[in-house]
């Protein structure tokens, strides 16, 4: 009795694992992996990203919606469609699930991108592979407890083998020539119009990778503006500014900004040349994609004159050791007056 008893227990507790839906399980592992690859910053914008990015942006998140809403198995070759305004008994086909696993993936691009607008958050592919993973995830986890809430003997089973088979009759096994070579153009087709999408969101030209910086004062409101520079200071005395940095490199970055104030020399065809310069300070901080940072800097000249150009200078990374405005990556300046 206590034998029997033991096995009804150990029963009840392996079934949730044994009986764990395995397209699912996969479906998980294989998001959590694809992700964790193509964050990574040798895969980003090459040939690999794309291939590892198709399956997880037009199929997982589309798979796993339908997964929850169709938990059932796939109808027979004898069930038919109900009357009009009733809906089929069964579960979506094989066939049907992968089409509508495209589909919908597809059409959760567009909400997608209204939410990140909506968010103020930067469409960059940290953050949309983070939230198409989340989702497909989220949505995978309430499939499983979906599935498992129909009847074993309607709940729908996948094998990998019989898939495969499957989807072998349905290219192939048509009664003409002509339907084969169709069904074989639409496949061909699909996955060149995936593919040419696919490349387009992971590989993104290089032009679309900058760094901005700005300067910045507080207005009588309290808000960063850029105007009301201070011009007229004097020696011994500071004056604030705000110093900004926006990241829009698709990669955390270590910023340096090199503040000069440089004494120049006008020339007749409208140039100026350096005739002396000086580095007040240094400001650096690590700023993650998509992410900014400001922060205060008290300017304290350290020459006295007359129209004299204060420059900020950005690097990325460690600066040359001769900072200049012909090797920064980006400069602002503003023209003081200092006097002794």
């Amino acid at each position: 009795m206590s034998h029997e008893t033991n096995d009804s227990l150990w029963t009840r507790l392996t079934r949730p694992v044994l009986e764990f839906p395995v397209d699912l399980a996969v479906l998980g592992i294989v998001v959590i992996l694809l992700s964790l690859a193509l964050v990574q910053p040798v895969v980003y914008g090459t040939p690999l990203a794309v291939a590892l990015g198709l399956p997880l942006v037009f199929f997982a998140p589309g798979y796993a919606l339908v997964a929850l809403l169709f938990p059932q198995a796939g109808a027979s070759k004898s069930s038919k469609w109900a009357s009009p305004g009733r809906v089929r008994q069964h579960g979506v086909t094989a066939g049907e699930r992968c089409a509508l696993s495209f589909g919908v993936s597809v059409a959760l691009l567009t909400p997608l991108g209204v939410l990140f607008s909506l968010a103020r958050l930067p469409f960059i592919p940290m953050y949309v592979i983070g939230a198409i993973a989340g989702f497909t995830l989220l949505v995978s986890l309430f499939a499983v407890i979906r599935r498992f809430n129909v009847p074993k003997k309607d709940r729908l089973s996948v094998s990998v083998r019989g898939g495969a088979a499957h989807l072998y009759r349905t290219i192939f096994h048509e009664d003409s020539a002509a339907d084969v070579a169709l069904n074989l153009a639409l496949v061909l087709s699909v996955v060149v119009a995936l593919t040419t999408v696919g490349f387009a969101v992971a590989a993104p030209q290089d032009g679309e990778h900058f760094s901005d910086l700005s300067l910045y004062t507080k207005g009588e409101n309290g808000n960063y503006v850029t105007e009301g520079y201070p011009t007229n200071i004097t020696a011994g005395d500071s004056k604030p500014v705000f110093v900004g940095v926006q990241n829009h490199e698709d990669r955390s970055v270590e910023y340096t900004v090199v503040v000069q104030l440089q004494r120049v020399e006008q020339r007749p065809n409208g140039g100026a040349r350096v005739i002396e310069r000086t580095e007040l300070g240094r400001l650096d901080h690590r700023i993650d994609a998509g992410d900014s940072w400001r922060t205060r800097y008290d300017i304290e000249p350290s020459m006295a004159g007359e129209d004299l150009r204060l420059v900020f200078l950005l690097y990325k990374g460690d600066p040359p050791s001769d900072p200049a405005t012909n090797n920064a990556a980006q400069q602002t300046q503003i023209w003081i007056n200092v006097s002794g």
